[in-house]
């Protein structure tokens, strides 16, 4: 039988190398690599195999143990900390709108607008939650100039709170409480009410900020 030449595409296999020896603790059965040493020595405490650039391992139980709780329930206090933050932002509005010769574009007013008749519903809800007394929404009619309608939308919701701390007042003199949904949808409408003053607060910044810049070129 003669010999046929191996195609120029394919190495010569003469060559073989020598396979990397079985490693330590392990022999050679069946042609597969068998460790010798028992599985059991491997979860023995403090083998260096486990623990090796480990930290060590702590229950969820544990991390809580001595630590504070993650929220505070609320309380007459916090809901009238909420009604003082929410006037105040109010009260730094009202001072933005009183800027001389402010002017605001078209799409910052829709916003202004927006923001502040959202705000005074969530106001107006917390207020009936808490059965504080409903004031008469403020007559726009009243406030004259283009930015007459927020003056109002600001006067409403000013009443709100005054109603609504009142009403705090009472309940915490009286030591009566509510339940724990009526306290939890009263702070919720609160901090709604909040972010969108806040919100509010910074477009105004921004347009009183661009009102003294060009004042300031002017002279």
């Amino acid at each position: 039988m003669v010999d046929k030449p191996i195609p120029k595409d394919i190495e010569d296999p003469g060559r073989i190398f020598e396979t990397t020896p079985i490693g330590g603790g392990e022999s050679e059965k069946g042609g597969l690599a068998v460790p010798t040493q028992q599985f059991s020595a491997f979860m023995k405490p403090g083998n260096p195999m486990e623990t090796a650039g480990k930290s060590p391992m702590i229950s969820p139980f544990g991390l809580m143990q001595g630590q504070p709780p993650l929220a505070q329930a609320p309380t007459m206090e916090t809901l009238l900390a909420q009604v003082n933050n929410v006037q105040s932002t109010m009260g730094d509005i009202n001072s933005q709108l009183n800027t001389p010769n402010l002017k605001l574009k078209a799409s910052t007013k829709y916003l202004v607008k927006s923001k502040l008749t959202d705000a005074n519903d969530h106001l107006r809800t917390a207020n009936v939650k808490l059965g504080g007394q409903m004031p008469e929404e403020a007559d726009i009619s009243k406030f004259t100039g283009p930015l007459g309608r927020f003056f109002a939308y600001l006067t409403d919701g000013q009443n709100q709170m005054n109603s609504a701390k009142q009403q705090l007042q009472n309940l915490k003199d009286q030591g009566a409480n509510l339940s724990p949904g009526d306290f939890l949808l009263i702070q919720v409408k609160l901090n709604k009410a909040q972010q969108l003053l806040e919100f509010t607060s910074v477009l105004l910044s921004n347009a009183v900020s661009t009102i003294k810049q060009m004042m300031q070129v002017q002279l």
